[in-house]
């Protein structure tokens, strides 16, 4: 279940000169509040979806909304509003999404620059995540290095990369080795075949 919707906090408070009380009829200053209202998600504030507010006269103690002042009340309740800044805490949720974005976009990007030095620079026990011809997802890993680079091929895939933890057991390899040259991994990694190589 997914819990949202909207909620506010207070954003200003303050008392104003004195003026006129259409409840009382006395002169006096009121205590004028302004709200920020903003939507949230699992109470998590995501973005700011605008203000609201009253006034207490601080005589009779009588509660005015904005509908109900008259146009001293409302000029001093205006004022107060636009004083009142909305607090970065009401975007938290667009920070936390920006951030998360961040992170994975800059881990992505360092993940790649690994893979392409690896590559470059093979090492036995490196495992080489890839797509098959049948587009699902395998592993292989370096058994020995010596003209070539040998490796040893999973003998099971996933249709999904997430399920790479899954298969990459040691008693999924198969026992024959399989040969490349360098240049030919550079190149189905430049093909997206190979789209990651992980090394401990």
């Amino acid at each position: 279940m997914i819990f949202y919707g909207s909620n506010s906090s207070q954003l200003k408070s303050k008392l104003t000169r004195q003026i006129p009380c259409a409840n009382c009829n006395e002169s006096a200053k009121f205590n004028v509040e302004v709200y920020g209202k903003y939507a949230h998600l699992y109470w998590i504030p995501i973005f700011p979806i605008g203000k609201t507010g009253g006034a207490v006269c601080t005589n009779c103690n009588t509660v005015f909304e904005p509908k109900q002042m008259d146009h001293n009340l409302k000029l001093e309740y205006q004022n107060v509003k636009d004083e009142a800044k909305t607090p970065i805490r009401h975007f938290s949720a667009l920070f936390i999404i920006a951030i998360l974005i961040t992170g994975l976009s800059v881990s992505s990007f360092l993940d790649g620059k690994n893979s392409e030095e690896y590559i470059a620079l093979p090492m036995v026990n490196d495992l080489y995540e890839f797509k098959t011809e049948a587009n699902y997802y395998s592993t292989m890993k370096i058994s020995s290095i010596s003209d070539s680079i040998y490796f040893k091929f999973n003998e099971y895939e996933t249709n999904k990369k997430s399920g790479i933890s899954e298969i990459d057991i040691p008693k999924n390899y198969e026992e024959q080795e399989y040969g490349y040259t360098t240049k030919e991994l550079q190149g189905l990694f430049k093909d997206n075949i190979i789209y990651e190589v992980k090394r401990n």
